[in-house]
């Protein structure tokens, strides 16, 4: 019985529902590569493979560069899935240290973000209007703040101010979370199909949180 009502999204219709299904069922392909490519790294701790990222960087312009009518859709799917594993091989650094410190660290950092995750967007699919999407403009905004106190902080180093950063960053990754998914909803809407580019922009919300 719980299921069903947690997932009743009688504001939705057939198609959106059908859409969001392949949006999420991207962002969990795009979660496993990621996980295997830092994995690997962390395995065979290859100095090359750390440029990854830089790889990933090209991968996402060409897939910006792109449209669904442009390239058949399997092939967009193996390029998200490269992007995925690219991200997965640059965060490895910051895995090593992780693994050194507490290997547990890594089991409940995942297992919190993906609750969090979950629980905005579903928040958001539950609202009867997109009231999140006029938070566009105000998220942006913040997120050029907490860009600059960040870049200012380096030159003060003040801890406190470090420490609010971090916090302020989870608070606007959800919010983006929220926006992102009522977004996808309303640009499914308006004829949008392009859910392996969908999924990328929920994917990238979920390595932030």
């Amino acid at each position: 019985v719980y299921p069903k009502v947690i997932f009743n999204f009688g504001n939705l219709d057939k198609s959106t529902k059908s859409h969001l299904k392949n949006v999420y069922a991207c962002v969990a392909m795009e979660i496993i590569f990621a996980a295997l490519g830092a994995a690997i790294n962390c395995y065979l701790q290859s100095s090359v493979l750390h440029f990854g990222g830089l790889i990933g960087l090209f991968v996402f312009m060409y897939l910006t560069a792109t449209s669904k009518d442009s390239a058949p859709p399997m092939k967009r799917i193996g390029y998200v899935s490269g992007l995925a594993g690219c991200l997965g091989l640059e965060s490895s650094y910051l895995l090593n240290y992780v693994i050194a410190v507490d290997p547990s660290i890594i089991v409940t950092a995942f297992v919190t973000t993906s609750v969090v995750f979950v629980s905005f967007s579903l928040t958001a699919l539950y609202a009867e209007k997109r009231s999140m999407l006029f938070l566009g403009s105000l998220l942006s905004t913040a997120l050029s703040g907490l860009l600059i106190l960040s870049l200012a902080n380096l030159f003060f180093r003040i801890p406190s101010i470090a420490l609010i950063s971090v916090y302020l960053s989870l608070i606007i990754s959800c919010l983006f979370v929220m926006y992102d998914t009522q977004l996808i909803v309303e640009k499914k809407r308006l004829g949008d199909n392009d859910f392996i580019w969908h999924s990328v922009d929920l994917f990238i919300d979920f390595i932030i949180i």
